[in-house]
């Protein structure tokens, strides 16, 4: 129990830090990662670099000085210290535009303002663990990796819940390490990528408005916790 207290209060430092964050940005998030192609050989940043001075903690990398996203409040104490163990949604923080895989002249940027229900809609989750030494920046948000339908009219129905579905690796644990594993980016949409129910079946989460709270296996619903209408596709 002391674990799982210790876990959503991480949740709620990491909410109120981003809150801080949007509230000096004229209410835009993040970016997951950027490239700062004047620091080739160490170009990576990651979102939790912008939330640091707002928290003042968690460990850095010692070839660069910035936030690995492992350590103090992004610690998990209920299980091993994985860099990237909470996930931020995947449509309100974009990789930008310059990471390699993107290639692109401009990042799209999201305000918080255009979030239409705060209170109720999910902004990091808790992860499985990746195979080696990190695990992926964002949770997976789309509705694909969470349902299989929501129904006509749309909300209607809470189809088959992909996001607890073992047989393809979700809500599970890999094996991670404290060196890199070659095989740990080959994970994608699995168990680094959704919730974990870790703590007895309860996994915690943090909200737009900046609360947090223990969710029960099987109560996150993508139609209203995760689905963030216009700026999501359509819902089908």
């Amino acid at each position: 129990q002391a674990k799982k207290t210790t876990c959503l209060s991480n949740q709620k430092e990491l909410g109120l830090a981003i809150l801080m964050y949007t509230n000096d940005t004229d209410d835009t998030y993040p970016m997951d990662q950027w490239w700062d192609n004047d620091t080739p050989t160490t170009p990576q940043f990651r979102w939790q670099e912008s939330v640091r001075p707002y928290i003042k903690n968690g460990t850095v990398f010692t070839f660069d000085d910035r936030a690995s996203g492992a350590g103090g409040i992004f610690h998990d104490p209920a299980t091993y210290d994985q860099e990237a163990l909470y996930g931020v949604h995947n449509w309100l923080f974009p990789d930008g535009g310059d990471c390699p895989w993107v290639n692109s002249s401009t990042t799209p940027t999201v305000v918080s303002t255009a979030v239409d229900a705060p209170a109720q809609r999910i902004i990091t989750v808790e992860k499985g663990l990746n195979l080696g030494n990190s695990s992926w920046l964002q949770f997976i948000a789309d509705e694909w990796g969470w349902v299989d339908t929501v129904g006509s009219p749309l909300g209607s129905y809470n189809g088959f819940h992909w996001d607890l579905d073992q047989a393809i690796n979700r809500d599970c644990d890999f094996g991670p390490s404290d060196s890199y594993n070659p095989n740990q980016w080959n994970t994608y949409a699995e168990c680094g990528s959704f919730p974990r129910y870790r703590h007895a079946n309860v996994t915690n989460v943090s909200f737009v408005d900046g609360h947090a709270k223990g969710m029960a296996h099987g109560s996150i619903i993508w139609w209203n916790n995760i689905y963030l209408p216009g700026i999501m596709p359509s819902a089908y």
